[in-house]
């Protein structure tokens, strides 16, 4: 029955070996599985071209010569049938048949990936938690390139008022030579990275953003995209269909014409935005709103995930604003103050059903206090990094006052391997902030080494009072709210 099936993993789906730990996920689903040696394995002979059960258990057999034929095809048929099942591959007796059972993403599924979560379901959900626990104990033994975020232009045709990235950057910006992304993106394939995010400035300044996009899709990464859409045309639509990104994202700021356009400085912006957003979701193409809560939008950030709600997109809501890159701290005049962040809460856990949901479905940080100290901060320099259109890598989009390395000078693998700034952040743990380890808002805080940095004068250590203020408030506030919804 099963002498010529015709095996492939869907085009949603990204399989990746790290040591001996074998790991699949999809793009569409957001579920995810990881594999002993034997599964690892399993997964290293899928692959986007279908092929035979039989020439697969030919390839498999010089692996397992310890047992018969028959029973690594009957071992390896439930390992792909299960995998079948669960949405990662298909399986046929034709090219047809495999196109056929082929799923794609459109905005009219039941939960598309870009809607809301249940969160009272998380099984409907399908998300594992197994994959972080993982991800911690591998990649902190040997770390490993997970995420590289490309700012492929620092040009930008907008002047956001809250934006980390100084304007005089954007004035002066460049673009970086094609050349110099495709070795990157060829280096970072060869280092195993499963996750690419482009982005800017504003990637669709860049004149060859398509080859960029077409190179990024032959080295089969996960590509998210980071763009506001302002230039957005017809022919970047169509690009964006060929290379089937996981995500882009795009920031509105609100419903109001004006407070958004006083938001980037760009007159026309908000229509702009407003309607590519509509031809991406028109063009089944998954999009994800940004809204980033400031003093200026604080009032209407809400009717942004109204509108996202009705169009079945995921919104995101930020008020944890960051100092600029150079260390200017002007752009803060906009963060909210603690009076201000309480109202904004208020109205969340009333309103905002995806801030609720994640806040109140989070793993609470571990409570074994030595396990704790020992645990990272954040992943910089363990499971990811970003490099900028001047060729140089930063330990996180964020952090351009720290430059670990140059694309120009050096190859990825060997920043990655012996930069001095990486390995000093590899050995930072939370045991690194003493006033953290007994702090009772910790599961509810937003400390981050990047923000300190830039708000302190480049003192990665100095914890900036207002985020000790905001976690403490979000904890009481949190704990208020279900004991009044109990």
């Amino acid at each position: 029955m099963f002498t010529n099936m015709l095996i492939r993993q869907t085009k949603d789906t990204f399989i990746r070996r790290f040591g001996n730990v074998g790991y699949i996920t999809n793009q569409l689903t957001k579920h995810d599985l990881n594999f002993n040696e034997t599964g690892a394995d399993f997964l290293d002979i899928i692959s986007r071209e279908p092929k035979e059960l039989d020439l697969i258990i030919d390839e498999l057999l010089p692996l397992y010569n310890d047992i018969s034929q028959e029973e690594l095809k009957a071992d390896f048929l439930d390992f792909a049938l299960d995998l079948e099942k669960q949405g990662f591959i298909v399986t046929g007796n034709s090219v047809e048949e495999l196109n056929s059972k082929e799923p794609s993403f459109n905005y009219q599924m039941e939960n598309p990936k870009t809607t809301l979560y249940d969160f009272t379901n998380p099984d409907k959900n399908e998300i594992t938690t197994e994959s972080s626990e993982l991800f911690y104990e591998e990649f902190h033994k040997e770390p490993r390139i997970f995420g590289l975020q490309i700012e492929v232009s620092s040009r930008c045709n907008e002047r956001c008022i809250h934006c980390y990235i100084p304007n005089q950057k954007k004035d002066d910006g460049t673009d970086m030579p094609i050349e110099t992304i495709l070795r990157v993106l060829d280096e970072a394939k060869d280092m195993g990275t499963l996750q690419v995010t482009l982005s800017g400035g504003e990637l669709f300044m860049h004149k060859q953003i398509d080859v960029i996009l077409r190179h990024a899709r032959k080295n089969d990464f996960m590509i998210s995209i980071l763009s506001n859409l302002v230039l957005l045309s017809d022919k970047h639509i169509d690009l964006l269909k060929e290379i089937n990104p996981s995500i882009v994202q795009v920031s509105l700021y609100s419903m109001i014409a004006e407070e958004h356009n006083a938001i980037t400085l760009v007159k026309g912006s908000f229509e702009k935005t407003k309607r590519n957003i509509e031809r991406l979701v028109a063009a089944n193409i998954p999009v994800q709103i940004s809204c980033p809560v400031m003093k200026l939008n604080r009032k209407s950030y809400k009717d942004v995930l109204v509108y996202a709600n009705k169009l079945r997109i995921k919104a995101q809501t930020d008020f944890i604003m960051m100092a600029q890159a150079d260390g200017n701290t002007n752009n803060l005049a906009q963060r909210i103050n603690i009076k201000e962040t309480a109202e904004l809460l208020n109205d969340m856990l009333e309103f905002d059903r995806d801030y609720v949901g994640s806040t109140l479905n989070q793993e609470p940080r571990s409570r074994d206090i030595e396990k704790f100290k020992k645990m990272p901060v954040c992943g910089v320099g363990v499971d990811n990094i970003c490099v900028t259109a001047n060729g140089d890598y930063y330990p996180c989009a964020g952090w351009q006052g720290m430059v670990v390395g140059n694309a120009n000078q050096q190859s990825l693998k060997d920043i990655w391997e012996n930069s001095p700034e990486l390995k000093q952040l590899r050995t930072i743990t939370n045991g690194s902030f003493p006033q953290c380890i007994e702090c009772d808002a910790r599961d509810y805080c937003a400390m981050c080494l990047v923000r300190n940095y830039n708000e302190n004068n480049g003192d990665m250590f100095k914890i900036t009072k207002h985020f000790c203020d905001v976690a403490l408030l979000n904890k009481k506030m949190v704990e208020n709210y279900l004991k009044e919804t109990k």
